[in-house]
């Protein structure tokens, strides 16, 4: 048992090898593997498998029982494979190109490769060497870790001028972009020669050495990194943290219905037209992001947010997972028809008016009891304020409302106040704020329905702009009809021809 989960970790370490190899930007497999892709349908021979990777050249430098090892390890039994060809080479292939799909792999592989440079993967192969004092070389391999990182320094980019320049030289000794440079080269370009001891410098050479002589400072460079944080320094940012508000808003106790039913009748929007466009059969049904994509059309869907969208689909859904549009329609045109109209013939249908479109227009807080009962005593000392000094309130906030929107900041609803010589402290302002402040917000104040409260025109002045400001009305007798075809008699229809008694 111990045995077979040996093999099993080897063929692994073996697989992570040769996606390695595969991985730079070149993704093919190499040599002979790349030409027996084309039969990747049939089993191919175990000697097939083993000529590959030999063939392949010292990038791979399998030995010969770790390939005989992953051609058993791939070895296909059954009534259907047909001797000598019993090794699944498409479960082999398979294995391999699933690095192509697991992005965390390739970005762990990526930071272990040299360059961009294609079709090179030294690093993949070269393992360090086995050192007899091994607790002597992780203290130096701490010391130049801890000096890279105090001093800003990177090893790779001392010697990748050795080894990048492509114009021939007698100084490149070693393979272009193949991350090793000469011994004599890596003690020159050493950055910390005047910290360390030569004999520590040997002890480096000696771990990282190559079969060839040279010292491979690409494997420095990636233990090094292992304990360096990230050398890219943080962008600087300025997140923003929102205070929590428990303000508790008249929008939330309102049905999400209700809601769009109000900014339905306040736009005059058409709902239907709009979701027959993606119900080509009319059957009355649409998906949520069909219901979605009209809400954005319709211009509502800054008025419904995650919560509410899920409260609208979790009653009209139905069990298909479609969205009833046609039920949903019917109910928000409740507002401007009553449904079976046609068999009541006198019923009267009022058109919508203001009281419709409150829940749309505005969205005051919910106040306590003893917040209500401040506000009041706020209120009270303005209006005594304003009735013992004949102040003109309105003129002052008619100067900051350009716009005539009937809306002012609470920076300027404070300078009002502070003009006019009212004592009030922050405090104050807040609790005014939240009492008049009917738009979802803590800043914007209607100022109108304020000065209606402290400053309320005389009774006969109200009157009088009433019928200043009302459309004129022409006289019109009564017809001779009621609505139930009866003659009305002539003192109701005729008034003003009865005689005086």
């Amino acid at each position: 048992m111990s045995t077979t989960l040996e093999n099993e970790e080897k063929v692994a370490e073996l697989m992570h090898r040769i996606q390695m190899h595969v991985m730079p930007p070149s993704g093919k497999m190499p040599g002979v593997l790349q030409r027996l892709r084309p039969r990747e349908a049939r089993p191919v021979l175990r000697g097939e498998l083993c000529t590959s990777f030999g063939d392949d050249g010292p990038q791979l430098l399998f030995s010969e029982d770790e390939t005989r090892l992953l051609a058993e390890h791939f070895t296909q039994f059954g009534p259907n494979v047909i001797r000598p060809a019993v090794v699944n080479y498409r479960q082999f292939c398979s294995e391999v190109d699933q690095i192509f799909s697991d992005e965390d792999a390739q970005e762990n592989m990526k930071s272990m490769t040299l360059s961009s440079s294609p079709g090179f993967t030294v690093m993949s192969t070269f393992q360090p060497n086995n050192i007899e004092d091994e607790e002597r070389f992780l203290h130096v391999l701490h010391r130049v870790a801890a000096l890279c990182k105090s001093r800003g320094v990177a090893i790779k980019p001392i010697y990748v001028d050795y080894d990048r320049s492509s114009a021939p030289s007698p100084s490149m000794l070693n393979t272009r972009r193949g991350g090793k440079v000469t011994k004599e080269q890596f003690v020159r370009g050493f950055p910390f020669k005047k910290e360390m001891s030569e004999a520590d410098i040997e002890l480096i050479c000696e771990k990282y050495a190559t079969p060839a002589g040279d010292v491979h400072f690409m494997a420095l460079h990636n233990d090094v990194a292992e304990v360096l944080p990230d050398p890219a320094q943080p962008f600087p940012t300025s997140p923003l943290y929102l205070r929590p508000d428990c303000t508790e808003w008249s929008r939330n106790e309102t049905p999400v219905v209700a809601r769009i039913q109000a900014k339905v009748v306040e736009k005059r929007v058409r709902l239907k037209d709009t979701f027959q466009d993606f119900d080509p059969l009319r059957k009355g049904f649409c998906t949520p992001g069909q219901l979605k994509a009209a809400f954005t059309i319709l211009n509502l869907s800054r008025e419904i947010d995650r919560n509410d969208f899920e409260n609208l689909m979790s009653i009209y859904l139905s069990d298909d997972g479609l969205f009833n549009y046609q039920a949903f329609i019917d109910d928000v045109d409740r507002a401007f028809t009553q449904p079976g109209l046609e068999r009541e013939p006198l019923t009267v249908i009022d058109m919508p008016g203001p009281q419709h479109t409150i829940a749309a227009r505005r969205d005051p807080m919910r106040l306590t009891a003893s917040k209500l009962s401040k506000i009041g005593y706020l209120e009270d000392k303005i209006r005594t304020f304003v009735t013992k000094r004949r102040c003109e309130m309105k003129p002052m906030f008619q100067d900051f409302d350009r716009c005539h929107k009937g809306y002012i900041t609470r920076t300027q609803f404070a300078r009002i106040m502070s003009s006019m010589g009212m004592d009030l402290d922050e405090m104050a302002i807040a609790y005014l704020c939240n009492r008049y402040c009917d738009l979802g917000n803590h800043t914007d104040i209607n100022w109108k329905k304020f000065l209606a409260t402290v400053d309320p025109p005389p009774m006969d002045v109200e009157t009088a702009m009433n019928e200043l400001t009302s459309p004129f009305i022409a006289f019109k007798p009564r017809p001779y009809f009621d609505t139930r075809g009866k003659v009305i008699s002539k003192s109701r229809s005729s008034p003003m021809l009865t005689k005086v008694m």
